[in-house]
């Protein structure tokens, strides 16, 4: 594939439309940068990153839901300088709460100092525990194609072929898998578990010094910046043309929808919804920490709204202005509710996680999160090969399509612009 540009092209195969200047949108821009094919990217808002967005509020910076590099992605090592986004990294484990109680449960093989924590907590069996460091082992020396070339079955029955007793499942998993991919039910591919924990168990987690926007930004700085506009929300495309909603028509031999799901079956004329898991994020300021340490909260006890909570500023602080702490707290569906039962609820049940100091804390901003992830029921085909062509000059890409998560995201942009020079090659010849 390399980065060697195309020295036959027609000109009338120039106008290539990317519309979407999410990752993938961000990414097959690039891919097509580098081999120096012409194209416009459109993007509906004022900014470029689609759902990577980070907001500055009194000095708080507040990324768009619970989101984290993992800096075991492929497509993020090829794209991403790491040293420039200035990342803070996550404690390899988490803290999970049971029975009134909170338990660090790390990776023995990288944190050998919580091993007695790891072990003492009521999670489940000891041989749980060796069962968890065996998945550890096996899916860490397991390649991504063999991952998603094995038998796949609803995770929580992949859980149970694996000898993991339910109270394992259901306090550790349940919320690590909530957290993760938004499935309190445990029912997407095990596939996808398999590649989750894959990369957990292969990278660090980590968050740029900048927000999370500071991904999308570092891909846009590589771009030639009169290629893209935004602001420009487009209406409907035809044979060959796009139309903003300004009524703005713009020639386009080849277009690449970039865009979320809904969007993408919308603009291509298709009733078939895409499924997709929605979320809740609470941001909150507060003096002191709950907790000083860089580890993910899970809710394990098996009740209550709230799935996760993470102290952002401890991780990273610049995420905070001085003197405060920023706390984000994940309540995962519940899409049903107002905002302000929301609220009433999550304060409450953080009351009984950390004591009356909560009630001191200032709530700075919820987010509802509808598409926040795509569904990912099994089976899942492999998304190494995925073709993006949906009829002829027409190609789709985006993480609704794949597997959820930047690295999906990444290489379907990628394999929309690779398919995309290599028809545009075939017409030259």
């Amino acid at each position: 594939m390399g980065g060697e540009s195309f020295n036959v092209m027609p000109s009338a195969e120039k106008n290539i439309i990317i519309i979407g200047a999410g990752l993938s949108g961000l990414s097959a821009a690039h891919e097509l940068s580098k081999r120096h094919v012409p194209f416009l990217l459109l993007e509906a808002q004022q900014q470029i990153g689609g759902r990577l967005k980070t907001e500055l509020v009194g000095g708080f910076k507040l990324n768009n839901g619970f989101q984290v590099l993992q800096t075991a992605y492929p497509e993020a090592r090829r794209l991403l300088e790491f040293d420039r986004l200035q990342l803070n990294y996550f404690a390899p484990g988490a803290i999970v709460r049971v029975q009134g109680k909170f338990y660090r449960i790390s990776d023995p093989l990288r944190r050998p100092g919580d091993l007695w924590q790891t072990l003492r907590a009521p999670i489940g069996s000891l041989s749980d525990r060796f069962r968890i460091m065996r998945l550890a082992g096996n899916v860490r020396k397991t390649s991504v194609s063999t991952i998603f070339s094995s038998p796949d079955m609803a995770t929580i029955d992949y859980l149970r072929s694996e000898g993991f007793s339910e109270k394992m499942i259901h306090r550790f998993f349940r919320p690590f898998f909530a957290g993760v991919s938004l499935d309190p039910d445990i029912a997407a591919s095990s596939r996808v578990f398999r590649y989750i924990y894959h990369v957990f168990a292969e990278g660090d987690v980590a968050i740029p010094n900048d927000g999370m926007q500071a991904i999308a930004q570092q891909i846009s700085e590589d771009l030639p910046q009169e290629r893209i506009r935004t602001g420009a929300r487009v209406a409907s495309i035809a044979d060959r043309e796009v139309v903003l909603v300004d009524g703005e028509r713009l020639e386009a031999r080849t277009i690449i929808i970039a865009t979320e799901g809904p969007e993408t079956f919308r603009l291509l004329g298709l009733d078939a919804p895409v499924a997709s898991r929605g979320e809740w994020c609470l941001y909150f300021s507060a003096k002191t920490p709950p907790i000083s340490d860089p580890f993910l909260i899970l809710n394990g006890e098996g009740s209550g709204w709230v799935n996760s909570v993470t102290v952002p500023s401890v991780v990273a602080p610049s995420y905070a202005p001085a003197g405060r702490h920023l706390v984000s707290v994940v309540v995962v569906g519940y899409l049903h509710e107002n905002q302000a039962t929301i609220e009433k609820r999550v304060r409450r049940e953080l009351s009984d996680w950390f004591g009356t100091e909560v009630a001191k804390w200032d709530l700075i901003q919820t987010q509802r999160i509808t598409h926040a992830l795509p569904d990912q029921p099994p089976p899942m085909p492999d998304p190494m090969n995925r073709a993006a062509r949906v009829k002829p000059g027409i190609y789709v890409c985006g993480e609704y399509q794949s597997v959820p998560g930047i690295q999906w995201a990444l290489l379907s942009g990628y394999q929309a612009a690779q398919q995309i020079i290599e028809d545009i090659d075939r017409s030259a010849v």
